[in-house]
Parts: C-alpha cells; structure tokens; sequence
C-alpha cells in the first residue's frame, strides 16, 4: 500500500536515511523464507514492559521455528518515538511499540490519550483500551500503514521535582517541567501554571542534575530504572497521565507473514499485554518503597480532583479542534465518569 508520510525537517530525514541500510530485504514469510522485523520502542530497559517484549521476540522467534525474527532495539536506539514513526512510515524500520499519544504526529486524534484525568480508575482504562475505544485508535493507525497487534500498559504518570511536594495545582506554578512532545501535555501544565519544557528523555536526567528543568514525570518504572531519585527530591503520587504503548507492524510486512505466524504473534502480544498488567500491579508498592529507600520524599495525599478540575478546560479545547464528537464519546461511554 501507498506510504502516506510526507517529509517535514531536514534533520529528520537524515537520521532516517542513515537508518536505511537497516531495512527490511527478508523474504516473503508465507513462502516458507524468514520475516525480520526491527521493532523500536523508547522504554527503559529492566522495566517489566520491555522485559516482556524481548520474551516476546524470543516466543515468537521459537514457535514459528525461525520463519518471524524480531530484533529489540529499546531505549530509543532508534531515534525518538515521532522518528521511529517516521521510519516506519518510510518502511525503514518494520515494528515498533509506541507510545500512544505520540502517535499525534501522525494524526492528532492519538494526542487523546494525553488528556489529564481522563479515566476514573485503573480498571476504566484498561477496559477502555481492550474495547470500542482501542480498536478506534487501531482504526486510525491501521489508515496509517500499521497493524495493531497489541496495547503495553506503561501507567500513571507522577511528578518529581526538586522544589517542593506537590499537594495542590498551586504548587505547580513557576516550576519547570520536562514533558514528551505533546501540545496536550503543554496545554495541560500549563493550565496550573507549570513551565512545561519538550525534551527528549535520554537528555533529561543531566537536565535535572545541571538544574536546568525543575521538574519530570513518569510512570513509576521510569523513574526507578533510569534512577531520578538521584536528582530529584521529591515525588508526588498524581497520576494526572494514564500511559499505554501499541504496538505495531509495518502493514505490508504484516502481509508478508503467513496466517499461521500471525496467529502466533497475535497470542504473544496479548499474552505480554495481560501479564504486564499483573507485573504492574505486583510492582508499585515495591517501586514506592525502593524510591524512599533510595531517599526520595514520597506524598500521596495529593488533590487528584483540584487536579483534574483545573486542567478540564483542554478537553473542551481538544474535542473541538482536534477530536471531534465522534471520538469523545467513544472515550465518554468508557472513562467511568
């Protein structure tokens, strides 16, 4: 099929380009030659998300004796999440597991994800995303060139930060905070008043221990495995962000494979994407407990619904320019409120 990318900065098409010799000369899977696909993601290694994509690679690689071959490349290796898209785009690189709202530099309906406080509890959004709500997004990155073949829950964001812990939206003011290339996520911040900085995350840790940004937030895993407590004081437990990871194959790769091996990626990825839910829930208090160990000061009495309700007004804002009545009440008819 037709790749639909159109090329943006020069400095983008470089990094693609020098990635080109990496692409995809396989043969066609259905006719018994193997199917290699480069799958990219910007997760921290050791987190249970990337653990279980490499078992994954590893299932896949054994049980179709060799026919799929599906090489890890993690940590961003590859390029941030909006160049790994590109790449995809280009048919430079062959899969990827991406984190949903940065698909908005493909089609801003994706940024949805980012909207704060969106469900009213854990078990709404993981529902959400196994119904109506996840196969619309698949709709729209399959009208993309990609194939859903599975959701990776990465979770509820938190705020560190050196300043002060954060109980009420007033202690956001003034602070600065790196966030992923998001419009949503800047809007959001900076309803309370944040100074919200767009970084790439392999950059942030010297960020903050230069003192150049203030603040970051994460998902837990994030913060313990790249070890922020080293340069952050404090964590607040606000969970403003619920974070979930697609991932994708290239749609005419996806034909390449046999129905047989479809079959067999399909059961992985749905086996990782249900045991990452129960690793996740297994792990929190002990990632709590090791941050505070480690000397962080840790609150959970922060006012979620403050939160929630001084950052409403980008839900007006994004449904009209960018989601449309359609796709909100999709994500209504789910979110628990």
């Amino acid at each position: 099929m037709l790749k639909k990318f159109k090329l943006g900065l020069i400095a983008s098409v470089v990094s693609v380009v020098a990635l080109a010799g990496c692409g995809n000369d396989s043969a066609d899977g259905k006719d018994g030659g193997t199917v290699k696909l480069q799958l990219g993601h910007a997760l921290s290694e050791g987190t249970p998300a990337s653990d279980l994509l490499n078992e994954m690679a590893k299932n896949v690689e054994e049980k179709t004796e060799g026919r799929v071959d599906i090489d890890i490349f993690p940590n961003s290796q590859l390029g941030s999440e909006t160049e790994m898209l590109e790449q995809l785009q280009l048919g430079t690189m062959e899969a990827g597991a991406i984190m949903v709202g940065t698909m908005q530099s493909l089609d801003k309906k994706m940024a949805i994800e980012d909207l704060p406080y969106m469900w009213k509890d854990i078990d709404h959004a993981r529902e959400a995303y196994q119904g109506e709500f996840g196969e619309y997004l698949a709709n729209i990155m399959n009208e993309q060139g990609m194939k859903k073949i599975g959701y990776l829950e990465w979770g509820f964001r938190h705020i560190t930060n050196n300043k002060r812990p954060i109980v009420k939206p007033e202690d956001m003011k003034g602070l600065s905070i790196r966030v992923a290339e998001s419009n949503l996520r800047i809007d959001a911040f900076e309803q309370l008043g944040a100074l919200p900085t767009v970084m790439a995350f392999s950059e942030v840790y010297g960020a903050l221990q230069q003192g150049a940004l203030d603040a970051q937030e994460n998902p837990l895993a994030n913060i313990v495995a790249p070890k922020f407590d080293e340069v952050q004081k404090y964590l607040s437990l606000t969970g403003h962000f619920y974070n979930t990871i697609m991932m994708v194959v290239d749609n005419d790769v996806w034909d390449k494979i046999s129905e047989e091996d479809q079959k067999v990626i399909l059961e992985e990825s749905d086996r990782i994407s249900k045991e990452v839910l129960v690793k996740n829930d297994e792990m929190e208090d002990d990632y709590i407990k090791t941050l505070g160990e480690r000397g962080m000061q840790i609150n959970d009495d922060v006012d979620t619904q403050a939160f929630r309700e001084a950052m409403l007004p980008v839900y007006d804002k994004w449904e009209e320019a960018h989601f449309g009545q359609e796709l909100m009440d999709v994500y209504r008819d789910a979110s628990g409120w």
